[in-house]
């Protein structure tokens, strides 16, 4: 049996058992995979809040025949202001489900750890997040996603969005660069909640997931959209 360490954040867990939990985890060092804490729930000497999916922690790690179970977890960061603010839970839990329908099981991705690491700092780090900016961030993520696997490329989007909401997406990517962006962007909120569905759809379909936003973003958000 091999025991090590590694730092993860967490996307998702599930209670496996009378005390168990099944914990999904993006890690640096590995990839994605599955671990099991064994009777955490009823454990005292154990921290159950460390647990808690978008936290960063560095877990202590055994593996045998390919089954991963979890010794000990520490946090190391806890994205606190995301927890205050439905807003940016919202998206970041979008970000971390999608995360985990992308990815497969121990694919290693050392730069994408450290990339969604950045961008739930930046959530976290946000004052007044606004619905123009909100979706920005979305339509980023997405357009990263998309970079990242090898389907981003001007004429797909071009043709995908359309003339007048392509012009509108590369106003965006221009406007991005200016220092007062996150107030300007809230002109383009209607603009930008049609791309992020377009993007979305897009990817569910080059690489055959289900992301589904409606399940984390405001209600009634598909609804509006339907034309798009």
């Amino acid at each position: 049996m091999k025991v090590f360490k590694i730092n993860g954040i967490i996307l998702k867990k599930k209670e496996y058992g009378e005390n168990n939990l099944l914990v999904t985890i993006f890690s640096k060092e590995i990839g994605k995979i599955l671990a099991m804490a064994y009777g955490i729930t009823k454990s005292k000497k154990r921290n159950l809040a460390a647990y808690n999916p978008m936290n960063i922690v560095e877990f202590t790690i055994s593996k045998k025949n390919n089954f991963y179970s979890i010794k000990e977890a520490s946090i190391v960061k806890v994205f606190k202001n995301i927890l205050k603010d439905i807003e940016k839970l919202e998206i970041s839990l979008y970000i971390l489900d999608s995360i985990n329908k992308i990815y497969d099981e121990s694919v290693e991705n050392q730069i994408f750890f450290n990339k969604l690491s950045d961008i739930l700092s930046y959530i976290d780090e946000i004052v007044n997040l606004k619905d123009g900016y909100k979706y920005y961030i979305l339509m980023a993520f997405l357009h990263r996603i998309m970079v990242e696997h090898g389907i981003y490329g001007t004429s797909e989007v071009k043709s995908l969005l359309k003339k007048e909401l392509f012009l509108e997406y590369k106003k965006i990517l221009i406007l991005s660069k200016n220092l007062n962006f996150q107030k300007k962007v809230e002109q383009h909120k209607d603009s930008l909640k049609k791309i992020v569905i377009i993007f979305e759809k897009y990817v569910n379909m080059q690489l055959q997931v289900e992301l589904n936003m409606q399940k984390f973003i405001l209600e009634g958000f598909y609804g509006k959209q339907k034309n798009c």
